[in-house]
C-alpha cells in the first residue's frame, strides 16, 4: 500500500454499498431515509510494521450496549460541533491512547447506516510513522489486537454462519481475524477499505 495512492482513491468515487453487501448481516437492504439517524466515526490507523501495513482492531467491553462484547474500530458519537475526523482522533485518544497528533489524516470511506443503533458511521483513514504503545480504556476496550492490511485479500478469511435473531435464523457474513470473528458494521467498513486496495 502506497499511503499517497489511497489518499488519490479517497477522493475518487467510493464503492459503499457495493462493498459492503457482501459483509452484511442476513443481506440486509440499506436504508436511504437516515436523516434522524447520530452522526459517529471511526477511526482505521494504518502504521508500518516488517514491511507490511497493519491496523489496529479493539474488543469492546461487555456493557450490556447494542455492540457489547464485538470486535470493533476505535470510535464513536459525534459531540457538539465536532467533524467526524475530530471525533474520529478524539475516540481513538480516549479509548487506545493514540495521540492525535500522530495520525497523518488521509480522507474518509463511505458513511455506513447502522439500524440496529440508528447511527450513521464515517470511517476515517490515517496512517502512523509506527506502531504505538497502545493504552487501552478498561472501561470500553477489552483487548486490542492488529491485523495486516494483506490478510483482507485472503477470500478463505471471508466466511458465513447462521445465528439466531429475534426467533429467526440470519446469515452472517464474518472476516477471520486475529482468532475472532469479525462482523457487521466492522466486516462492511473493511470490505470496502479491501476494495480499494484491489
Amino acid at each position: 500500500m502506497n499511503p499517497a495512492d489511497l489518499q488519490k482513491r479517497l477522493g475518487e468515487p467510493l464503492p459503499g454499498i457495493a462493498a459492503w453487501r457482501n459483509m452484511a448481516p442476513g443481506k440486509r437492504a440499506f436504508p436511504t431515509d437516515i436523516g434522524d439517524y447520530r452522526n459517529a466515526s471511526v477511526l482505521v490507523a494504518l502504521f508500518p510494521k516488517e514491511d507490511e501495513w497493519r491496523l489496529p482492531l479493539i474488543m469492546r467491553t461487555d456493557d450490556g450496549g447494542i455492540h457489547a462484547g464485538q470486535v470493533a474500530l476505535p470510535g464513536g458519537a459525534l459531540l457538539g460541533d465536532e467533524t467526524v475526523e475530530d471525533a474520529a482522533l478524539r475516540e481513538a485518544h480516549e479509548e487506545v491512547g493514540l495521540a492525535p497528533g500522530w495520525v497523518t489524516l488521509l480522507g474518509r470511506l463511505s458513511t455506513l447506516p447502522i439500524p440496529v443503533s440508528r447511527f450513521r458511521v464515517t470511517p476515517v483513514i490515517g496512517t502512523l510513522a509506527r506502531e504505538p504503545e497502545w493504552k487501552l480504556n478498561e472501561d470500553e476496550v477489552e483487548s486490542l489486537f492488529t491485523i495486516s492490511l494483506d490478510t483482507l485479500s485472503d477470500e478463505s478469511l471471508w466466511r458465513s454462519e447462521e445465528r439466531q435473531f429475534g426467533g429467526r435464523t440470519v446469515d452472517i457474513p464474518y472476516l477471520a481475524l486475529g482468532g475472532e470473528k469479525v462482523w457487521g458494521a466492522t466486516a462492511m467498513v473493511l470490505a470496502e477499505l479491501a476494495a480499494l486496495l484491489e
